[in-house]
């Protein structure tokens, strides 16, 4: 279980670093720094996806690629929703910088993410 961490772990760090450059990009061009993490979100769900089936989580389970995207996307969103309660607690409570606040709430997410997948999605 470990090194599934491990791994799970370096494909959400190159999910990070997707999420970060495209919610960037979106303040940058003027969105709602909620809007920009939701369409950053749509972008580094699918990067973190392609990496743990083919890596991560390599032959395990037996669902079709579809059914393990849908569960994938399924446990991604209500993440999401974690992440966005966070961020905004952050940024309007804590008045944390924006950036700042949303790679902590990745941080925090990371691990509920994993245990959620692990279980739900690339297991039988």
């Amino acid at each position: 279980m470990l090194k599934s961490f491990v791994k799970f772990s370096l494909v959400g760090a190159s999910g990070v670093v997707v999420n970060m450059a495209v919610y960037t990009l979106a303040m940058y061009a003027g969105l709602h720094y909620l809007a920009a993490a939701i369409i950053a979100f749509c972008f580094a769900v699918t990067n973190n996806f392609y990496w743990n089936l083919i890596w991560t989580f390599r032959g395990q389970g037996n669902k079709s690629t579809r059914d393990k995207y849908c569960r994938f996307v399924l446990v991604s969103v209500l993440n999401l929703v974690v992440n966005l309660l966070i961020l905004k607690t952050l940024v309007e409570s804590f008045s944390l910088d924006k950036a700042l606040a949303q790679l902590v709430a990745i941080g925090l997410v990371s691990l509920l993410n994993f245990v959620m997948n692990r279980r739900f999605t690339f297991n039988d």
